[in-house]
Formats: structure tokens, C-alpha cells, sequence
């Protein structure tokens, strides 16, 4: 349920940042985190919480220091295993700005609101999907795997967006600043410039080979 206003969300913090749309798969082994998803998967609980990305410090064992912009996602499945580890699929549902931190005990915690980004139009995105499947093919070819093919897009434009923002094969804290943008435009025209910057990378560092 998208609660308006403030709320008390379960975070979980990651060394990557998720999208609105994004598909993301998590393997849970931490106490913390099994006692996060025993929680909201119980009957009647709200299956969300939230994904932010560690700026510094690590995953596991806490003492991390976590960004303010983050992601609140739903389960879509969850399964828990005989060992106690869960195996969990989600989906990114809307971006959320992170007000105050509460104490970790038993799990993280998070005082958030909805972020939302204003629709101010921005460049061509047909132009911005070439460019990203130009840097993913690129991409494909220096690592020497197969190219992706058959990629399909919403019609929806700040949809379309996310998810071509997503894909983009960018390092998490470039990634990071495409989510926070505040406007289309700008979240365009980040993604645009590190998409650019990453293509020439590539291209350089084959031509080098």
C-alpha cells in the first residue's frame, strides 16, 4: 500500500541501487534480515521495504553508511529454506527519500516519504534507448559475451525512463545520481553524459587490445 505522508519503512541496505520497475533478486543469510522477511511476509503484513545504497562500509555485519534517496520495493516472491536463509524476488515501486534513520534493532528502520520527480519533458528518449543499447552492445563485446537482443520498453515515458536508466551499465554511485535527479530532464541528462562517458571507455579500452 503507498502510505501518503510519512512512514516507518524496513530497509535493507545494499551495495546497489534499484530502480522503480527493476527486478531485483536478493539472497537473505543475515539474522537481521531473515527476522525482516519472517515479518513482512507474515499474513496481513505489508510486503515492502525499502533498498538503499551503502556508500561506505560493507553489506554485512552493519556499521555501513547508507545514502538518503532510496527505493521501496515489494515482494513478489519469497521462499524460505530449511537453513533459515530466504530466497526473494522483487520489484522496485517508487523512489523514497530517507527523513531519519531509527535504531537497527532488530533489522534497519527508516523514516521516509514518497520522492517524486517532476515530468519537465527532456530530450528524445528514443534517442537516450540507442545510446544505451549502443554502450550495452559495447559493453557485450569487451566482456565477450552474447549481445543482448529483444530489449522492449514501456510506452510510458518517466516508465520508459526508468527502466532504461536501470539497464545502463554505469557504476552504482552514477546510478545513484541518476535516481536522484528531481526532474526528467535532469534524470536524462545524467543518464545521457555517463552513458557517453562509459561508451568511449569501452571503445578506448578495446581499441587497446
Amino acid at each position: 500500500m503507498n502510505v501518503p505522508g510519512e512512514w516507518i519503512l524496513p530497509m535493507f541496505p545494499l551495495g546497489s541501487t534499484v530502480f522503480p520497475g527493476q527486478v531485483v533478486p536478493l539472497h537473505v543469510f543475515e539474522d537481521r534480515y531473515r527476522t525482516l522477511m519472517s515479518e513482512i511476509t507474515a499474513d496481513g503484513a505489508d510486503p515492502t521495504f525499502g533498498i538503499v545504497l551503502i556508500d561506505r562500509g560493507f553489506e554485512v555485519g552493519g556499521g555501513d553508511h547508507r545514502v538518503d534517496v532510496a527505493t521501496r520495493v515489494e515482494i513478489l516472491q519469497a521462499e524460505e529454506f530449511e537453513d533459515g536463509r530466504w530466497g526473494v524476488v522483487t520489484a522496485g515501486l517508487e523512489r523514497i527519500d530517507i527523513l531519519e534513520w531509527i535504531d537497527d534493532d532488530p533489522y534497519p528502520r527508516a523514516r521516509v516519504s514518497q520522492r517524486n520527480v517532476r515530468d519537465d519533458g527532456g530530450a528524445n528518449l528514443d534517442d537516450l534507448e540507442a545510446l544505451l543499447v549502443d554502450t550495452i552492445r559495447l559493453a557485450a563485446l569487451q566482456a565477450g559475451v552474447e549481445v543482448p537482443s529483444g530489449l522492449q520498453f514501456s510506452a510510458d515515458p518517466q516508465t520508459r525512463l526508468d527502466q532504461l536508466s536501470a539497464l545502463a551499465p554505469l557504476t552504482e554511485f552514477d546510478r545513484q545520481k541518476v535516481l536522484e535527479a528531481p526532474t526528467t530532464s535532469r534524470q536524462i541528462e545524467l543518464l545521457s553524459h555517463s552513458l557517453e562517458e562509459k561508451k568511449i571507455l569501452i571503445q578506448v579500452q578495446i581499441d587497446d587490445r
